[in-house]
């Protein structure tokens, strides 16, 4: 991975911090899909953390300068103080291609709402879900209300056709705003019993769609179609170069 911080290389100190906020983006092709999406919410975590707005231009002119022409890549910008901004470049990441296998686990995320740094207890749900042979945690409220997945955000297809998302606190991710300018979407409660009883469920975040095959070893209906339908129109949306 290559880390800039302002456009020089980084040092171990600019990045030791792990305070702050970011966001995390994929480059195809030299473009980003909901690049604006990206940038309104740098501004408005800049805004709440910091009480300062973010210089979208410049945050566009440091993405340019750390891709140094790269095509393909995952990108991550990082702001962990008002002033200095880290893009971090590595290779490019893909979405699973198999339907993923939840477990339900008692955590909600501190300022959901935020892209935060600092998130040891979702990434030790992830790590100890996954050595229960899980692809996942689901991250559940002490009233079993479902909230998201430790990285991506929680899709609830409705017998309508349209797209349910659960009104725990979340953050509302790139990859959700994606789908919503694609699909009709609405916010409400999502237990986990709603969640078994649904017509099917996916997870979306920047990396891309995929389904939900099981809850705590419940299977969920196959939603393949609904999903792959859901997939193709977000492919289908425009990539916008930094």
């Amino acid at each position: 991975m290559r880390i800039e911080v302002d456009g020089r290389p980084a040092t171990a100190e600019q990045v030791a911090s792990t305070d702050g906020h970011f966001t995390a983006m994929q480059v195809r092709g030299g473009g980003v899909q909901g690049l604006g999406h990206h940038l309104a919410r740098l501004d408005a975590a800049h805004r709440e953390i910091f009480g300062l707005p973010l210089d979208g231009d410049r945050v566009r002119r440091l993405l340019r300068h750390g891709l140094a022409g790269q095509d393909d890549a995952s990108v991550r910008v990082v702001l962990r103080d008002p002033e200095h901004v880290a893009v971090q470049v590595g290779a490019p990441r893909l979405a699973p291609t198999r339907p993923q296998r939840l477990r339900s686990v008692p955590y909600l995320r501190p300022f959901a709402h935020l892209k935060h740094l600092g998130g040891f207890a979702q990434a030790q749900w992830a790590r100890q879900v996954g050595r229960e042979g899980y692809d996942d945690a689901l991250l559940v409220g002490p009233d079993g209300a479902v909230a998201e997945s430790t990285i991506a955000n929680v899709g609830v297809l409705g017998p309508d056709g349209g797209v349910l998302w659960p009104d725990a606190p979340h953050l509302r991710g790139t990859g959700l705003a994606l789908v919503e300018e694609t699909t009709p979407t609405r916010t409400g409660p999502v237990h986990l019993g709603d969640l078994r009883r649904a017509s099917g469920a996916f997870l979306v975040n920047s990396i891309g769609i995929v389904g939900v095959a099981s809850v705590d070893g419940t299977a969920l209906p196959d939603a393949t179609g609904r999903v792959e339908e859901i997939r193709r129109r977000v492919a289908a949306l425009p990539w916008e170069a930094p």
